[in-house]
């Protein structure tokens, strides 16, 4: 039901805009907001859908761990001659064994990345919140942070009147930016990192001798120490053979006759 009622507002917001774009002369679909929404397609419908129902699981989530927590409280201060058991957390089956970040991000990422900015765009606003406020404790570690980055800044730029109007989500806008911008500063700083590594590696391998180069004097110990194989063997055998004019040694006389 939001999926829809934020569907019907998107194409009524798309369509006065189209109609104040043909009133001035301008085409309304080259901008942002107006021709993501016209251009939606099934597949940015149903990754929307994938997104909503993942913030619902982990909402549903929440309430099962508040009450687990209620009912472990229950329990301490019962009296001690009440026999019930300790209560367990049962896991839910639905996050599929992922934590909850990662069961987000999972939702975020099975949407293909040309369909992403259009199903975000369906989103209705009170997902949009719980979203950032979601993907908020991921930009330190989690893993896909060109993923992050692009949600939260598409989000952002969409969004940007109704998140700047309300006090509670202006105070979320600061530790988001501190937060992205300490994780692209140090992803940053790695790719700086390992692109230096790999110019010192050519370097060094083009300085290298013709014995093999930076990995030569390992590998020639390697092959040192390692046994014959079965074609040296043979080869070692012919050399002696042709050295000795292929005329075999006599067999001693305490051996076997053949």
């Amino acid at each position: 039901a939001a999926l829809d009622a934020s569907l019907e507002k998107t194409q009524q917001a798309a369509e006065a805009e189209e109609e104040e774009a043909a009133t001035l002369g301008v085409d309304g679909r080259s901008e942002g907001g107006a021709g993501a929404a016209g251009r939606r397609t099934a597949e940015s419908v149903r990754g929307a859908e994938r997104v909503l129902e993942a913030l619902s699981v982990l909402d549903g989530e929440e309430e099962r761990a508040a009450e687990y927590e209620a009912a472990l409280a229950r329990h301490a201060a019962a009296p001690p001659d009440d026999d019930r058991p300790r209560p367990t957390l049962v896991p839910n089956l639905l996050l599929l064994g992922l934590t909850p970040g990662a069961y987000l991000l999972r939702a975020l990422g099975s949407v293909r990345p040309a369909e992403l900015e259009q199903a975000l765009l369906l989103l209705p606003f009170d997902a949009v919140r719980r979203l950032l406020v979601r993907l908020l404790p991921l930009l330190a570690e989690a893993p896909p942070v060109e993923l992050m980055a692009r949600t939260i800044l598409y989000l952002l730029r969409v969004h940007h009147k109704p998140l700047v109007a309300s006090r509670a989500l202006l105070d979320l806008l600061g530790p988001i930016h501190a937060a992205l911008s300490a994780r692209v500063s140090a992803e940053r700083a790695r790719l700086g990192y390992n692109v230096a590594a790999l110019g010192f590696l050519r370097s060094a391998i083009e300085r290298g001798s013709e014995g093999g180069g930076l990995f030569g004097e390992a590998l020639s110990a390697r092959a040192a120490a390692a046994p014959p194989t079965v074609s040296e063997l043979r080869r070692k055998t012919a050399a002696r053979e042709k050295k000795t004019g292929g005329k075999r040694r006599p067999k001693q006389k305490g051996s076997a006759a053949e």
